[in-house]
């Protein structure tokens, strides 16, 4: 079983074409051992860096196959057994959730956490024996405060968060699509932008 406690798991991506070009310095090192981040005031010499501590910190030379290994792969292990588990990328715009979501191509090694989601999820139903599973895909973008169903027929609709005695916290009306493999949950993920995917296996 996973851990219920929310751990909070910070990552530095490498610099992007446009930084490279600006001559961008990088104020962030990472203690992983600590799993400590500093940052540092460019100019201050004298000024300690400030100092952080999380439940996991990973650098530039992290590779997001580590990152699943030790982070995602307890918890999408435990979703398999039936508990509930989420995975939530959070971040101002251009701070690297697509780069650890969705991932890179070539190296193979940065491939993201959703797609590595989706092949140890079924990989794990074919393995299972006599149990069966249903797996159904949710799509949708949460984005100043704002949630709209991407997979729904009016993607600009905006959705209502409830909560329910027994379900808990839920989106009211929100679409959900059963899935049978790795290739239908990729084409689902490709028809918008990504921000955040919900499995549910029962």
């Amino acid at each position: 079983m996973a851990s219920e406690s929310v751990k909070v798991v910070v990552r530095c991506r490498p610099l992007n074409e446009r930084e490279k070009a600006m001559n961008c310095n990088m104020v962030i090192s990472i203690d992983s051992s600590h799993c400590q981040c500093f940052i540092e005031k460019l100019g201050a010499t004298e000024e300690p860096p400030k100092q952080f501590t999380f439940d996991g910190t990973y650098y530039i030379s992290h590779s997001t196959e580590q990152i699943y290994n030790e982070i995602a792969y307890p918890l999408v292990e435990g979703v398999t057994e039936g508990y509930n588990g989420t995975i939530f990328a959070y971040g101002q715009t251009g701070s690297g959730k697509s780069y650890t979501m969705q991932g890179v191509l070539d190296p193979p090694s940065q491939r993201g956490i959703i797609p590595r989601a989706f092949e140890h999820i079924f990989e794990t139903i074919q393995c299972a024996e006599n149990t069966k599973f249903l797996v159904r895909a949710s799509y949708l973008e949460i984005y100043k405060e704002e949630i709209r169903d991407l997979l729904g027929k009016e993607t600009k609709q905006k959705m209502e968060l409830k909560e329910h005695p027994e379900r808990g916290v839920y989106v009211r009306d929100l679409s959900m699509h059963t899935v049978h493999s790795v290739g239908e949950c990729e084409r689902i993920m490709d028809q918008e932008t990504q921000q955040l995917f919900k499995f549910e296996c029962v």
